[in-house]
């Protein structure tokens, strides 16, 4: 029987490939994997369906490791990204990216000294009296969401999460 055998990457739309690549790169600590122009006369009917007017589409794509993630960004020069994400994650096809760090407070330091701005300050997630992760949302620089989470590895709950996924 066919099934999906694992998840080869997740895809962002951004208005500044370099303005990404800073944020995800330099300073989350991704690795850039390959990064391309990719243009044709029905690429943007590849990728958009029958939505465009004109199937041509050019576009910036930059693949990133992050932490064993691959993501795929995704800048459009023909059609030409001018419209910034809506920023509201309770609409249909909202996303978010959560990242796992060892070290919640260096990462906050340093991602809030580059200027980035969080929604609050570090929140501890406790359940049954037992702190199990914590965390704080931002935003990255089209505004999507990007939550930093540090996992207590030595909590009932995370360790019952990872026995139930093996």
């Amino acid at each position: 029987m066919a099934k999906v055998v694992g998840i080869g990457h997740m895809s962002y739309t951004v208005m500044d490939m370099d303005k990404s690549l800073h944020f995800y790169c330099d300073l989350l600590g991704g690795k850039l994997l390959t990064q391309t122009v990719d243009e044709g006369p029905e690429l943007g009917k590849y990728v958009m369906g029958d939505m465009l007017k004109d199937p041509y589409g050019k576009l910036k794509v930059a693949m990133v490791d992050l932490a064993g993630l691959q993501i795929e960004f995704l800048q459009y020069l023909v059609p030409k990204t001018n419209v910034p994400y809506h920023g509201n994650p309770s609409i249909a096809g909202s996303a978010h990216i959560a990242v796992n760090v060892d070290d919640i407070e260096g990462i906050y330091k340093k991602l809030k000294d580059e200027g980035v701005v969080f929604h609050s300050e570090i929140n501890d997630c406790v359940r049954d009296g037992e702190l199990v992760w914590r965390w704080v949302y931002s935003r990255d620089p089209d505004g999507i969401c990007c939550e930093i989470v540090q996992l207590n590895e030595d909590s009932n709950y995370v360790k019952s999460a990872k026995a139930a996924k093996d």
